[in-house]
């Protein structure tokens, strides 16, 4: 059975500790804050984030250098016999297109997903991948797979537009309007693009609504993986996943938005979320 490397980057959302217990390789990505970069949790861990984020602060993030990726493959490759990389959704960063065409360079070495994914999903993909890979799929058969049935939706609500207005994705104007009207806003990540679902005026209502939305036209809530994400916000997200499960008959994963996805969505979010599991339609190509 040949030995593949799986890889992602910090987008993710999973810490050191994290990708070490799962054997998950990560490409840390950049973050800028007051145009003074830093790696995420290399030299600024998610604890000076959030305080940033808590004292108003514009946090930007950027693409890891491509160099640096290709740097990282050929490292793994002197242990490895292939590499899979899931990046983040081609819709949200120029990462995936590039490593897509970098990875034409490595003779099928590296198999790079056409992505329309994000946060923890990823890592519930990869997962779903070592298994598929354990079975005997190829590389190139798992990211048939996933681009074919992978399918993410989730809703994301802010908890205020703060760091929305500080980023540039919202208006002062509009900021202060919806502050003002107490309007929070649901957005959907579909098709690996985020899109505004509906405004509501509170933000319990949000929750509500936000739950209903996720779990909308689902007749069998097993064919999915479940989960919810929080932004250093899990006394809310304690409740939600309890109301969630009750909704859905099923087990809900529930985890925390590190670094690269709070700096844009800020402290306080919440997020449902849900995968298909990814079903094989043919036979392994690999006997072993």
């Amino acid at each position: 059975m040949k030995k593949i490397a799986v890889l992602c980057d910090s987008a993710a959302d999973i810490s050191k500790e994290a990708a070490k217990a799962l054997d998950i390789h990560v490409i840390r990505m950049p973050l800028m804050v007051e145009d003074k970069t830093y790696i995420e949790e290399v030299d600024i861990s998610q604890e000076d984030i959030i305080r940033m984020l808590k004292e108003g602060k514009t946090i930007k993030t950027t693409q890891p250098p491509i160099g640096e990726v290709t740097a990282l493959w050929e490292q793994l490759l002197t242990q490895y016999d292939e590499i899979f990389y899931l990046p983040l959704s081609r819709e949200l960063s120029g990462t995936c297109e590039n490593a897509i065409a970098a990875s034409k360079e490595y003779d099928g070495k590296v198999t790079v997903v056409n992505s329309t994914f994000a946060c923890y999903p990823i890592i519930l993909m990869l997962e779903q991948a070592r298994k598929l890979f354990q079975q005997g799929y190829s590389c190139k058969q798992v990211k048939e797979m996933f681009e074919k049935q992978g399918e993410l939706y989730a809703i994301l609500i802010p908890e205020n537009l703060t760091t929305l207005k500080n980023g540039g994705r919202i208006s002062p104007a509009a900021a202060a309007l919806a502050g003002l009207l107490k309007i929070h806003p649901l957005l959907t990540i579909e098709e690996g693009r985020i899109d505004v679902y509906d405004k509501v005026r509170t933000l319990n209502k949000a929750y509500k609504e936000g739950l209903a939305a996720v779990m909308k036209g689902i007749e069998n809530a097993e064919d999915y993986d479940w989960m919810i994400i929080d932004a250093d916000n899990r006394s809310a997200s304690d409740a939600l996943k309890g109301m969630m499960e009750e909704a859905l008959g099923v087990p809900v994963q529930q985890t925390t938005f590190r670094s690269i996805i709070m700096s844009h969505t800020g402290v306080g979010t919440i997020a449902f979320g849900r995968i298909r599991k990814v079903v094989p339609q043919e036979a392994p190509q690999e006997a072993a």
